[in-house]
């Protein structure tokens, strides 16, 4: 069964096929950063291909491509794609599910009501 996916490349060389099964969001980006009070500037380039699934009992992150280092006058290609046989991502995060994130959030709340009662 073919999948969605990005096929990424930098100066003409293959990058990753990043797709996965059950993915919710597939982005590849490209982007200046810079700190601040100060201004964007080409020293400081951003690059992230990234996989967020969030169904099933354990949603994760994924991502490709997190050793590159662009700089000026690089070439990234994105094509939107589909492919039988995706790169592995390098990495993969698990990530909060929405139970998860509920229950740690009841548990805050609470903290925050014991700790003005103990004042």
């Amino acid at each position: 069964m073919k999948i969605p996916a990005l096929r990424v490349e930098v100066n003409g060389e293959l990058v990753a096929i990043a797709g996965a099964e059950d993915l919710s969001i597939l982005t590849g980006q490209v982007g200046f950063g810079a700190g601040k009070d100060r201004a964007i500037n080409v020293g400081q380039v951003v690059f992230s291909v990234m996989g967020l699934a969030v169904h099933g009992p354990q949603p994760r992150q994924l991502t490709w491509g997190s050793d590159v280092h662009l700089k000026l006058g690089d070439r990234v290609t994105f094509e939107i794609t589909e492919i039988e046989q995706p790169s592995p991502p390098q990495t993969v995060v698990r990530t909060p599910s929405s139970a998860e994130l509920a229950a740690a959030a009841v548990a805050e709340k609470k903290q925050k009501r014991q700790g003005k009662q103990n004042v």
